[in-house]
């Protein structure tokens, strides 16, 4: 019998998620059946579906060989009471079509992502009935939370709350997907789990998705080299240090040459953009927010340069982050920080900074910018680094071990896997 998924992500859309696209796609080319339930924002994937439902809200699609359950997505700002009550809202519409689904499909797993580290309630109603609930860890939570509110007293109450929930998605769940080594550690000092029931599935991009593409015209138009970013845009993500480093670069240093592409959305997406209009800097930065894979191909294409400027925080520095990666998967020179798992993924083919914040940033930029050889020689190490070592062919037998060890004779092949970067 095939074996069927049942895939829960409150924070993101599936189409734009391409860890979830990689790793779901793995499962579906091994012979698994997918189906995903997500929230649709407003104007993306979705979207459109779930105004036409109504009080019923909820839209069904297909992508990538998957079936695509959306609910709309309640957007109440980002202040902490505003998350929560996304949370609640989101939580009832997840509750909801997981059960319609075990009712109308069945599943034998659950596989559930974060933040928020709270769908574990929800999984446990199914593990009662004898189906396995897989974690995939992608943020500290307890890390971002403070990163976010660490500079509100009231807040940071909550705190501990924020740990407890942690630790029970990881207690429960019946495999921990860990993105590095780090958060393995975390999972297995910090929340008590099992060692063997923690497998580490790295980031790595899919060379069939990422690859030098016809470069966007406007984001060409912005500057004789273009330095680019793919990414979210939340205020832990360090996009207001481009925009200083873009007014630096063009005011101070009198570099008019120099122009942007920001890809990407999110927290403070529309913050940037008005940051970036009050500078002055309109026409040197564009920012076409979210887009599809042939989109994010062109603006990437169109770049000279790709920057990382996740700032040093309990969260980033133990983050694998996909963009560095993806960067490298497109043949580009990379710049980042100093952050201990960037400088894993990056190792000695990617740039970093001297000191972590946009000055640090302008020195690099400005070296490799007046530099083309070097800036070639890098784009063509990162290639290598990618095929030998970082792209999703290295790390999809980790992922496949793991539904064997649950699902005994789904991969056989795959028993034994283990990451290449530990």
């Amino acid at each position: 019998m095939k074996l069927r998924v049942l895939y829960l992500n409150e924070n993101s859309s599936f189409p734009y998620d391409n860890r979830a696209r990689r790793e779901m796609g793995t499962l579906r080319d091994a012979g698994a059946e997918v189906l995903v339930i997500c929230p649709a924002f407003e104007g993306g994937p979705g979207w459109e579906g779930c105004k036409r439902a109504g009080l019923r809200g909820t839209s069904v699609e297909h992508f990538d060989g998957h079936e695509i359950w959306y609910y709309p997505f309640p957007e109440y700002g980002h202040s902490l009471q505003g998350h929560l009550g996304e949370y609640v809202v989101s939580l009832a519409w997840l509750q909801r079509l997981a059960w319609r689904a075990f009712r109308q499909r069945g599943f034998d797993a659950i596989y559930a992502v974060n933040p928020p580290d709270l769908l574990w309630p929800i999984a446990a109603q199914f593990q009662a009935l004898g189906k396995k609930f897989v974690f995939d860890h992608y943020d500290l939570n307890p890390e971002l939370f403070q990163d976010r509110f660490g500079d509100n007293p009231a807040a940071m109450r909550a705190l501990p709350l924020v740990k407890a929930m942690e630790r029970a998605t990881i207690t429960l769940a019946d495999r921990v997907i860990s993105t590095n080594a780090s958060y393995r550690r975390i999972a297995i000092e910090r929340c008590g789990k099992d060692p063997s029931k923690v497998i580490i599935v790295r980031n790595g991009p899919d060379p069939k998705n990422f690859y030098p593409d016809t470069p966007d015209p406007i984001a060409r138009s912005k500057g004789k080299l273009v330095v680019g970013y793919l990414g979210n845009m939340n205020p832990q993500d360090g996009i207001d240090e481009i925009i200083e480093m873009a007014r630096i670069l063009r005011f101070e240093r009198g570099r008019a040459d120099i122009g942007f592409v920001l890809v990407g959305q999110g927290d403070s997406y529309k913050d940037v953009i008005a940051l970036r209009d009050r500078l002055g800097l309109t026409e040197q930065i564009h920012m076409p927010g979210r887009l599809p894979m042939e989109g994010v191909r062109a603006c990437l294409s169109a770049a000279d340069i790709c920057v990382q400027p996740d700032p040093p925080g309990g969260l980033n520095n133990l983050s694998t982050m996909n963009k560095v990666m993806e960067y490298m998967a497109m043949g580009k020179p990379v710049i980042a920080h100093q952050l201990k798992e960037t400088m894993v993924s990056g190792g000695d083919v990617a740039v970093y900074t001297r000191t972590p914040d946009a000055a640090g940033l302008v020195e690099r930029v400005l070296e490799l910018a007046d530099d083309p050889a070097r800036r070639q020689a890098l784009g063509e190490a990162g290639l290598r680094r990618c095929d030998e070592v970082l792209a999703w062919r290295h790390q999809a037998p980790c992922l496949l071990r793991v539904f064997e060890e649950l699902f005994p004779g789904f991969a056989p092949e795959h028993r034994d896997a283990r990451p290449i970067l530990e």
